[in-house]
């Protein structure tokens, strides 16, 4: 391999590593929108991803959450019901937004959005 095109490979592989990605990283999470968050994380765990909530929820949001799940990081007070789930996976990390599947209620939330 040519000098040149060697420092582009060292340096690619550099620069996804300093984004937060793994120079090899694994798939994205295969999430489907409206599936119940126990879904989501029975495959979130199985993909190699842990629970890693950015903050504590109270015990509010936890009834509203109607999940028992580590990942569950807070509940909007807004009436709408969203929820957040925080996972890692080495490098990387991911939040899943949930609606309540019974709104206004706390319920199961199902898969929303995430990033």
């Amino acid at each position: 391999m040519a000098p040149s095109m060697a420092r582009c490979v060292v340096l690619s592989v550099l620069l996804r590593w300093l984004m937060g990605g793994s120079a090899f990283a694994r798939p994205e999470p295969q999430l489907i929108a409206r599936q119940t968050i126990l879904e989501a994380n029975r495959h979130l765990i199985a993909d190699g991803w842990r629970p890693a909530p950015e903050k504590t929820p109270t015990p509010e949001e936890r009834r509203w959450a109607s999940v028992a799940l580590a990942s569950l990081s807070a509940c909007s007070g807004t009436g709408v019901g969203f929820c957040r789930f925080d996972y890692r996976r080495d490098l990387q990390r991911l939040s899943v937004v949930t609606v309540p599947s019974q709104p206004g209620r706390p319920s199961v939330g199902r898969v929303e959005r995430w990033w």
